[in-house]
């Protein structure tokens, strides 16, 4: 398992976990960007699936994400500000997994490069590496 997306319960209360592994992610539509970013040097391919293909694919509805990190840093993302295209949630960074140590396995990446929005400090301060469990709010 390389990600899990919780989901709150309905009529039980009981949340729905969905669990996934490097396999499933890789099992939805991919985008790739060629961007530089402000923690790596030169310009890298990061490659992954659309966090709105993700909600999309799984019919979650939600006004709000909380992401979290293998450390347990965590941000708050809204749903309405997504694109079909952006942001991605990278399991690779030029052509190759992702390990721990070097941003890893997860990385929510924006094409920084294509549009100045995403070269914001809140832009900057969403793209959570390490990423391992997704948190939709309603």
């Amino acid at each position: 398992m390389i990600l899990t997306i919780t989901l709150p319960g309905a009529e039980t209360g009981t949340p729905q976990v969905i669990a996934l592994t490097e396999q499933d992610l890789r099992a939805l539509p991919a985008l790739s960007y060629d961007t530089t970013t402000i923690w790596t040097t030169g310009k890298q391919r990061f490659t992954g699936v659309p966090l709105f293909t993700l909600l999309e694919h799984f019919d979650i509805e939600a006004a709000k994400l909380e992401l979290q990190a293998v450390n347990d840093y965590s941000i708050a993302l809204p749903v309405d500000e997504l694109t079909p295209d952006a942001p991605i949630v990278a399991y690779e960074r030029n052509n190759k997994p992702m390990k721990l140590r070097d941003k890893g396995p997860l990385w929510l990446i924006y094409d920084y490069d294509s549009n100045a929005d995403y070269r914001t400090e809140t832009i900057f301060s969403r793209s959570i590496w390490q990423l391992d469990r997704i948190t939709a709010i309603r």
